[in-house]
This record gives C-alpha cells, structure tokens and sequence, in this order.
C-alpha cells in the first residue's frame, strides 16, 4: 500500500481511538454522577460517541477495499460518496492540525473517489463525457486565449493541448480549458454532461469532486516539472483509458 494510503488510513485510526475514548470517558462519567441533568447529557454524548466509532469503523473497513481496488457489494454509490465526502472533512482537518502534507490527504480522497465511480461504472455516450482541463496546460509564452474558446489553440505541439484535442476529436468528447473553480462549475451547468473528467492538482482535484455531486467525476492529477500553476503536463494516456473504459459496454 502507497505511503500516501498509509498516512489517510492512520487518520482514520486516529478518528477511531478519538471516539472509543471519548466513549469510555463519558461512561467513566456517568457511573460517578448523580445529576440526572448531567447524566442526561453525558448519555447523549456516549450513544453520539458509540456512533461515531461505528461509522468511522465501518468506512475504515471500505477504505481499505477501495485502495485494493475491490467492489463493494451491498453499498450504493451515491452512499459511498456521501459517506466519503463527510469523512474527507474530518481527515482533512486532523491533517491541518498534525501539520501533515494536505496533498497527500487529497491525492488518496481523488484515488478514492474514481474507484468509486469506476466500481458503479455506467456506459457513457462520448458526447455525455466533458473533459476540464486546467489553463496551466497550456505554454505560458503562448499568445492565443484558448480559455474561452479551446478551438483557438493552433496546435502547435508544444504544450498537451495539442494531443489532448486529438483525443476529443478522435471520441467526440467535450472539452473546456478552465481558469478556477467558479469557471469549471459554470461550464457544468452550461455543458450538462453525464460525466465528467477533470484535470488538476490535487487542491482544485478534491474541491471540484466535493462542488459536483450530481454527477460522476473522475479526478486525473496533473504533472508539475515546472512548479505549481505553470507549464503543467498530464498523461493523455490516462485520459483516454478513462474514455475507453466508460464508453465500452461492461461484460
């Protein structure tokens, strides 16, 4: 298992011996009260306690087959993602608080969250499929706007922009170069597409799958030889596995 996996299931643990110990201290409290006020209060926060343990438990145990790559039967998507999305907060915090590598924390969230999607994989049109990318694709001494319009690209080769048009005029996909969040959820809600294939770091990966719930997103990580927001790369590879792996009929 990646070290990555390791640090976000160690989060996890923590969240589990958080609980079990606040559980075991509110017990520990209400056998040496009398107070049916105080007693009343401290059951709450036991039951609320035992529930916790048991939730952080339970999507422990999921985790770990997620990151093996296995289905989970009995468990609806829309569920599993709920479930993820509300743990991620909590993960994500304890990450701040114990001054830990967020990324990494976002890299394993991403990675979650396609196998997830993948798991409940239902058969795409290309047409359905929008593909974001971000503007730090595009070669920073390049002279033509592409953000408005990717078309105005003159494919030039030296930036992914290039190759990743051929894919989107090889499968009839859709794709939007995007400069920030607001912009990615705009063209959502213009384009309404069934899916969606988004491209970026790991901050704008994890709040963008966080922003757009009604609709599966599979999260690819953009390359930074170059340092953050500049000259970035991505595999097309990548993205044209995921094309193919949605658009061909499951057996």
């Amino acid at each position: 298992m990646k070290k990555n996996s390791i640090i976000f299931l160690n989060l996890v643990l923590f969240l589990m011996i958080f609980s079990s110990m606040l559980a075991l201290l509110t017990l520990l409290l209400l056998k040496n009260s009398n107070l049916v006020l105080y007693r009343a209060v401290l059951t709450i926060i036991f039951i609320l306690s035992v529930l916790f343990f048991g939730y952080i438990l339970i999507n422990g145990i999921l985790i770990v087959f997620l990151l093996k790559g296995k289905r989970i039967p009995f468990f609806s998507d829309k569920w599993l993602k709920s479930s993820l999305n509300f743990l991620y907060s909590s993960i994500l915090y304890l990450s701040k608080l114990f001054r830990l590598d967020k990324d990494k924390v976002r890299n394993v969230f991403t990675q979650l969250n396609n196998q997830i999607v993948r798991s409940g994989r239902k058969t795409m049109k290309p047409e359905d499929i929008l593909i974001l990318l971000p503007h730090c694709l595009q070669n920073t001494d390049c002279p033509y706007k592409i953000t408005g319009n990717i078309d105005n690209c003159k494919r030039c080769g030296l930036c992914p922009i290039d190759h990743l048009l051929d894919i989107r005029d090889q499968y009839h996909t859709k794709m939007f170069v995007a400069t920030g969040g607001t912009l990615a959820r705009r063209i959502v809600h213009q384009v309404k597409p069934k899916m969606v294939i988004a491209v970026a770091c790991e901050r704008d990966l994890s709040s963008g799958i966080l922003d757009i719930k009604k609709i599966p997103v599979v999260g690819i990580l953009n390359e930074r030889p170059n340092g953050p927001c500049m000259n970035t790369r991505v595999s097309v590879k990548d993205i044209e596995e995921t094309i193919q792996f949605f658009i061909q009929e499951g057996e």
